[in-house]
Formats: structure tokens, C-alpha cells, sequence
């Protein structure tokens, strides 16, 4: 190498030129592109929640607008419960057909209704009962809501439902009073 040039040809003042140009170029990216991207992605984020918060916004408007209906009839009023009553000999040996009519009623096609004769034993006063309808969410919670109205009704031990949408398959595990 020659004295008085660097970068092997270049003379001196060029090679400071070509440093303080990439020296500044690599600031430019570091300070202006670099939090640009950062800010950006942080946008890109914000976007997608907003987009995701609209959708659960249009998914739910329906529902507002049907207790908006409700609320301006007079507001919604809760059903006097019946006195709670055992079932006989008798209404447990028609159980199985009166829910079937009570599921049917409701619009849901009845998958099975199985008394658990087992809960009976030992001087139990209740009887489990496995109810497996299928329908829409809508009919499964008027289903739930005549079972309330059952005077013999005392709590459901488990629901178990399907995911997805549409007409979904449910099982459910009730207990109702015996005599």
C-alpha cells in the first residue's frame, strides 16, 4: 500500500467521504427505518384487535337489539316458579314420554332420555335423569328454562355441549324430586 491512500486506490479525502456516506446512511437506517418498522407492526397489531373488536361488536348487536326491544316493552319480567312437587310412582313411569313431549315441544330432536334407577337407592327422594337433545342454542335454552317450570325440577348436575355452530348435540344430567 502507498502512503497517502487507503481503500487501496482511493485517495484519502474520497475514502472519508465514503465512510462518513455509509456511516450516515447506516444512522438513517438505525434511527429512521427501524423504529418506522416498529411502529408499524405496533399499527398492524392495533388494527387486527380493532378488526377483531368490530366483528364481536356485529356478532353481538342482535342480541343488544333484542334486549333493546325487551327493555322498551317494559322490561323483561321472570316467571313465577312452581311449587316444587315429587314425582309419584306414576309420573316416573311416564318420565321418559314427558320429556320426550317437553323436548319436542321446544323444538329439539330428542336423542335420548334415560332415568338413572340407581339414584333412586338407599331412600334417595331424587332421580337423575340423561337427557341428549339436539338443536340450536336457542331451543336447548327454552329447553333448560320448561325444565325449570317442572315442579318436580331440583338442579342439573351437567351440560355438555357440542362446539361449532348450527344444530349441536347436548347432553345434559338433571335431578328432579321423587316421592
Amino acid at each position: 500500500m502507498a502512503s497517502g491512500t487507503s481503500f487501496g486506490n482511493l485517495p484519502p479525502r474520497t475514502a472519508l467521504y465514503l465512510l462518513i456516506g455509509t456511516g450516515v446512511l447506516v444512522l438513517f437506517v438505525l434511527l429512521g427505518i427501524v423504529p418506522m418498522h416498529k411502529k408499524l407492526q405496533d399499527l398492524d397489531l392495533q388494527m387486527q384487535q380493532t378488526s377483531f373488536r368490530i366483528e364481536e361488536q356485529g356478532a353481538l348487536h342482535p342480541i343488544y337489539m333484542k334486549m333493546l326491544d325487551i327493555a322498551k316493552a317494559g322490561g323483561a319480567t321472570a316467571p313465577k316458579l312452581p311449587a316444587k312437587q315429587g314425582l309419584g310412582q306414576k309420573e316416573v313411569s311416564e318420565l321418559t314420554d314427558t320429556l320426550a313431549q317437553v323436548i319436542v315441544k321446544t323444538g329439539l330432536e330428542v336423542q335420548t332420555v334415560t332415568p338413572d334407577p340407581s339414584s333412586l337407592g338407599k331412600g334417595s327422594k331424587f332421580l337423575a335423569v340423561n337427557v341428549h337433545v339436539r338443536g340450536t342454542m336457542d331451543k336447548i335454552r327454552d329447553f333448560l328454562g320448561e325444565l325449570a317450570m317442572m315442579p318436580s325440577y331440583e338442579n342439573l348436575e351437567s351440560l355438555k355441549l357440542q362446539p361449532g355452530s348450527g344444530a349441536r348435540d347436548c347432553t345434559i344430567r338433571i335431578w328432579l324430586a321423587a316421592e
